[in-house]
């Protein structure tokens, strides 16, 4: 039998089914491929409803980031503004306590200044709050102290006080060779100023009487001097003057720790500095540093009671700083000097011999009485300097500071006699903590430090019991020079002006900001030969003292 039309029918079967089964599955096929071009179109349509939406909210954001921009240049802009009133008002405020205090010249207020600048809105809202304007004149109290002005400010007149009255006395140890004179215990009225500051625009004038000092009972002037504060930050001097010369010194003395400077403040700065001194010169000050340059002539009441044949000249300088500040901390660093070219040149003398004389003393640190127990006597002086430097810190409630200074005396005296240089010295530590709790402030108007400010001020009804503070001082000085035990003053040239250390402490009370009251305890010892160099006629005493103080 023939193969070959089997095989053909057995192919022509295989496509049939191929043609079957293809019939059967194209239109699935057709159906599937329909479905995924819907399933795209319709994914398409999404991504197109996303890309849509993405659009929408990138313009969205775009604008408000365009709005916050503008908003942030006009914060920008009211911060800049901002910053020019409070500059303004800083400026303002400066001028009101220049007016206030005397353009710093030894004027207090009452109010300690803080080492932060106060809040400018404050001090002015509390001004305008005991003001009052009429008939183109305003009457107001800035820290107690009253003051008249001109409406528009330009012109003004403020008085102010200031009274310390000691009382104290002495307990002597003296040996059978003192030559010292029994010290009298007693009264003093230490200072009684009043403080008359007068502004026109960036002109000052400051007058002060002084109806207390060393002894009271003969009332004499503080100061009176002219000041032009136009050039920032500098302020320009003449006439009887206070030019700071040392951190003490600088010290407003109703701030002081204890009842009277250290012993070498009160001594060096009587070279060419002190109260009522004739300057002219100028001071830089700003919170991070104090710059001073003064030339200096004679303390005021020089020509009384005898005329002089030529007054002194001479120079100050002195350069502090506030290396580091914040809310708790101050430090404080400084060098000054000072020179004497030549002292006052007295009216009467003998020929050959140098008419121009210096005196080197003080008091025990206690002006009760006035007999000193350290003093180097009348000195034949070409010229004489000092020179020295401070250091201090604060923190919160806690102080601690120091001093030191050397002072160098060039004699003239006859032919052949000895006359060598001099030179005598001294310093202190003193320490001051507050018992309750508030801050030691720094002034950086005087770059020294200030009293507290009473957070609780005393009062029967309220509870209150002011500020209390403790303090302690060691202090000490040397006016001997060229000193040879056994060997007199006359052979040596030297001067036996005696050694003096006092340990001291001191227990304040501030029963507001206007008002103090101080009792303090020292022990001090002289170590002094006779001019012969022989024997000791040094002694030993304890002195016990209080003050009543008001400032306003």
């Amino acid at each position: 039998m023939d193969e070959r039309p089997r095989c053909r029918s057995r192919k022509c079967g295989a496509v049939v089914a191929f043609c079957l089964l293809s019939a059967a599955l194209l239109p699935a096929a057709a159906e599937a491929q329909d479905s995924a071009i819907k399933r795209i179109e319709a994914l398409e349509r999404q991504i197109g409803g996303l890309h849509s939406e993405f659009e929408r909210q990138i313009g969205g954001l775009q604008s408000e980031l365009r709005r916050l921009r503008s908003e942030l240049g006009a914060a920008k802009e009211q911060v800049r503004q901002s910053r020019s009133e409070v500059q303004r008002a800083q400026d303002e405020l400066r001028e009101a306590r220049e007016a206030v205090a005397g353009t710093h010249r030894g004027t207090p207020g009452p109010a300690a200044i803080p080492s932060q600048a106060a809040k400018p809105e404050a001090s002015t809202q509390a001004a305008a709050a005991i003001s009052a304007e009429s008939a183109g004149v305003k009457l107001s109290m800035p820290e107690g102290r009253p003051t008249i002005a001109t409406a528009d400010g330009r012109a003004s007149l403020a008085i102010g006080g200031f009274t310390q009255f000691d009382m104290g006395g002495y307990f002597q140890h003296v040996n059978q060779n003192t030559q010292f004179p029994h010290l009298n215990n007693g009264v003093n009225l230490r200072r009684g100023r009043l403080y008359f500051i007068g502004k026109f625009d960036d002109f000052r004038f400051n007058i002060t009487p002084e109806f207390g000092d060393r002894p009271d009972g003969a009332p004499t002037l503080f100061e009176a001097n002219f000041n032009y504060t136009g050039i920032k930050p500098l302020t320009f001097t003449v006439g009887y003057f206070h030019p700071f010369v040392s951190l003490d010194d600088a010290t407003f003395p109703g701030n002081t720790l204890f009842l009277e400077r250290p012993s070498i403040v009160n001594i060096e700065r009587s070279v060419a500095a002190g109260i009522s001194r004739a300057s002219l010169g100028a001071n830089a000050i700003t919170e991070d540093y104090f710059a001073a340059a003064y030339l200096t002539g004679p303390l005021y009441g020089a020509q009384r009671p005898t005329l002089l044949n030529g007054q002194q000249i001479g120079a100050v300088g002195r350069f502090a700083a506030r290396p580091y500040y914040d809310k708790d901390w101050n430090l404080h660093a400084e060098f000054s000097g000072q020179v004497a070219f030549h002292p006052n040149v007295i009216a009467n003398g003998t020929p050959g011999v140098s008419r121009t004389t210096l005196t080197f003393a003080d008091e025990p640190e206690l002006e009760i009485d006035f007999n000193p127990l350290v003093s180097t006597g009348p000195l034949s002086a070409k010229s004489a300097n000092a020179y020295g430097g401070a250091l201090g810190a604060s923190w919160r409630n806690f102080l601690l500071a120091g001093e030191f200074y050397q002072i160098g005396v060039d004699q003239s005296k006859l032919p052949g006699m000895p006359s060598p240089s001099l030179g005598f010295n001294g310093g202190y530590v003193d320490a001051a903590w507050v018992i309750t709790g508030e801050p030691i402030p720094y002034d950086f108007t005087r770059a020294a430090w200030s009293r507290p400010k009473v957070d609780r001020p005393f009062s029967l009804s309220d509870g209150g019991i002011g500020a209390w503070e403790i303090a302690a001082r060691y202090s000490t000085v040397d006016l001997n020079s060229h000193v040879v035990p056994g060997v007199p003053q006359s052979v040596t040239g030297g001067i036996f002006g005696g050694r003096q250390q006092i340990l001291g402490l001191a227990l304040s009370w501030y029963p507001n900001d206007w008002l103090r009251f101080i009792l303090q305890f020292q022990h001090g010892d002289v170590n002094k030969l006779n001019s012969a160099g022989t024997a000791q006629i040094g002694q030993r005493f304890e002195t016990i003292a209080a003050r009543a103080q008001a400032t306003w």
